[in-house]
């Protein structure tokens, strides 16, 4: 395998995964007082959301680099 094959795959699959989650969510909480004993935390809500105009270009780059190794006689 080549690498334009391998990073063709790896952008397909990416720009697939980035279409069907539209994002990773994710929670941590934050401590804001610790007195003795008593403790208070928050929880903050995280949001990583990726544009779908970034993963159809990803998916698109993916397909041309896939092509182009098979033109350039690849795997």
């Amino acid at each position: 395998m080549n690498w334009k094959l391998t990073i063709g795959i790896a952008l397909i699959a990416g720009g697939i995964v980035a279409l069907i989650f539209k994002g990773i969510t994710w929670k941590s909480r934050k401590p804001i007082i610790r007195i003795g004993s008593v403790h208070m935390d928050v929880t903050v809500h995280h949001h990583l959301l990726a544009a779908p105009i970034a993963a159809v270009a990803a998916i698109a780059v993916g397909v041309v680099l896939v092509v182009l190794s098979r033109k350039s006689g690849g795997a």
